[in-house]
């Protein structure tokens, strides 16, 4: 892996104008290999700003750097994004809890049932969500899974290639969409849960103990599960039309232009 302590010191010599003594210089575990070229990415904390340069120590301009910028930044914002973020939907445990739902459920058809009309509506709307959640978790841990196997690939050969960031891409991508279906799908059922949830509380009562375990099972389902009341519902529409809609491409040069400002390459 390429640290900043065993890169070449003709390295470390052409780095030095590009940095302020608070700044802390550090450098991507791979070089990247992008157009036959091969090139060190660079970051300065706690500024912004990234430089990239080439493998012998040359500094281009950042006219003649700006797709690299791109490929450089997609990959190690992905990396960032999966150990910041798909790391902890991972460890959220979701499919034991949905699987501890679908059991819920079950018992509170076969216990509390038959329902009213009006129940056993939402009941058959609601009864499917845990195997829909469950399925797009799925999603979820295998494009983390896939994209750490990438990103070791990358750490032992040390370089990352175009192709790389494609793929490595293509696992957030899939990732994003499975978490913005996962919330979807309690969106859209957020009504009939409420029914349900309701229907249990109702049959609550001092003698019966059975309602009174389900309310309590069902109790952190609806505390946690998402609706319009959560903190990310507020322009829930617009985050999923972007996920879904965009074009990326033309998001690709358009991110080109933002990074091209944060470069500290020559212009």
């Amino acid at each position: 892996m390429i640290r900043m302590h065993n890169i070449p010191e003709s390295i470390k010599e052409s780095l030095k104008p590009y940095y302020k003594e608070n700044e802390t210089p550090d450098v991507f575990p791979a070089k990247f290999n992008i157009g036959g070229k091969l090139y060190y990415y660079f970051t300065f904390a706690p500024a912004e700003e990234q430089l990239i340069m080439e493998n012998d120590g040359t500094v281009p301009r950042v006219d003649e750097v700006k797709n690299t910028a791109v490929i450089t930044s997609s990959y190690n914002g992905c990396i960032e994004t999966f150990v910041n973020i798909g790391s902890k939907w991972v460890k959220a445990n979701r499919i034991e809890n949905y699987e501890k739902l679908k059991d819920i459920l079950r018992d509170i058809e076969s216990k509390l049932g038959p329902f009213p009309q009006d129940v056993d509506s939402a009941y058959r709307v609601f009864e499917p969500v845990p195997d829909k959640i469950i399925d797009n978790q799925k999603v979820i841990d295998e494009s983390v899974k896939k994209a750490d196997q990438l990103w070791q690939r990358g750490r032992e050969s040390l370089l990352v290639t175009e192709e790389d960031e494609k793929e490595m891409h293509g696992y957030l991508v899939e990732m994003i969409r499975a978490q913005v279906r996962l919330n979807d799908i309690q969106l859209q059922t957020e009504n009939e849960r409420k029914i349900i949830y309701d229907y249990v509380s109702s049959k609550k009562g001092l003698l019966n103990f059975t309602a009174l375990n389900l309310a309590r099972k069902l109790k952190p389902y609806k505390k946690h599960m998402f609706s319009s009341n959560s903190e990310d519902a507020k322009g829930w529409s617009e985050l999923r039309h972007s996920v879904f809609n965009d074009d990326l491409e033309a998001e690709r040069q358009k991110n080109a232009e933002i990074l091209s400002r944060k470069l500290r390459n020559p212009r």
